[in-house]
């Protein structure tokens, strides 16, 4: 059991690195995971990891920004990820790619364009009498906000086969204390040195506008992981990687907005973002 709260999304990303190395077990019999040359991806993993980021803010006021600095983390296409699959509920990948510009899906594209019916095929579903599972969301937060029912589940066991990719955040539940809106994503697989860095920031964004749509100041992310793993191809590059230094972490611009279905997601910013050489980790599939 791993757990802590962090401050700085770097001290906290370390930390977790270096707990799967020193406490996880190497695995390399029956793995699913091949890279793109066909050969099996092994990985060091770690059981039941939690933990719990605190949201900060500097002396402005402005919201700083749990993401990595020791390396690039490409937060636009995380953000427009999230913007895909919770506001707009879609789970076309032609659409990610052509209009949003994300290529992140790509590998798990089925002949018809989608991912089947993972991620945002699922949040498009009704839920009690809204339209869709975040609608739900918003409305409980607004109209019974100590509801201890405000959850999102991806993991729907009589679509799982039809998934190109089964969920890996498979569930989220949202929580109102002392006029704060906190969120607790729980992530079944966690694929350290990449998935981990867009995912944190993704719904830290999603936290941030969830906030502000129920008019609640934005609490604390926390983070539930019953697998956390870095693949062997990773492994050197991200020992060198948790020991550079470290950057002041950016602010988080949220644009004004009238309904979180209608925001510009173009016009979410990270300012003064500053980091390390890109590392080039390549995707396990």
């Amino acid at each position: 059991m791993y757990k802590n709260i962090y401050t700085n999304f770097d001290i906290l990303y370390r930390e977790l690195v270096e707990y799967v190395i020193n406490n996880g077990n190497y695995v390399q019999e029956k793995v699913r995971t091949t890279y793109s040359d066909g050969k099996p991806a092994y990985y060091m993993q770690a059981h039941n990891i939690n933990f719990e980021y605190e949201t900060q803010k500097n002396h402005k006021n402005e919201i700083l920004a749990p993401i990595l600095t020791t390396r690039y983390a490409p937060y636009k296409s995380a953000i427009k990820e999230m913007y895909w699959i919770y506001i707009l509920a879609n789970n076309n990948i032609d659409y990610l790619n052509d209009i949003l510009k994300v290529k992140f899906w790509n590998e798990w594209k089925l002949k018809d364009g989608t991912l089947g019916k993972g991620y945002g095929y699922q949040i498009n579903k009704k839920t009690y009498n809204y339209n869709t599972q975040l609608e739900y969301v918003i409305g409980e937060l607004k109209n019974n906000p100590n509801s201890r029912r405000i959850i999102t589940e991806l993991w729907n066991v009589d679509d799982l086969s039809e998934m190109s990719l089964t969920p890996c955040c498979r569930s989220t539940q949202w929580t109102v204390e002392n006029g704060k809106l906190n969120l607790k994503v729980f992530q079944r697989s966690c694929d350290v040195a990449l998935g981990l860095v867009s995912n944190f920031i993704q719904f830290y964004v999603l936290l941030c506008l969830v906030s502000k749509e129920v008019g609640l100041e934005t609490g604390n992310l926390a983070w539930d992981i019953t697998n956390a793993h870095i693949y062997d191809r990773h492994l050197d590059d991200i020992q060198k990687q948790i020991e550079r230094s470290t950057f002041a972490p950016p602010t988080l611009e949220i644009p004004k907005f009238k309904s979180i279905f209608d925001i510009n997601i173009n016009e979410i910013k990270l300012n003064n973002y500053n980091y390390r050489e890109k590392i080039a980790y390549e995707i396990a599939i």
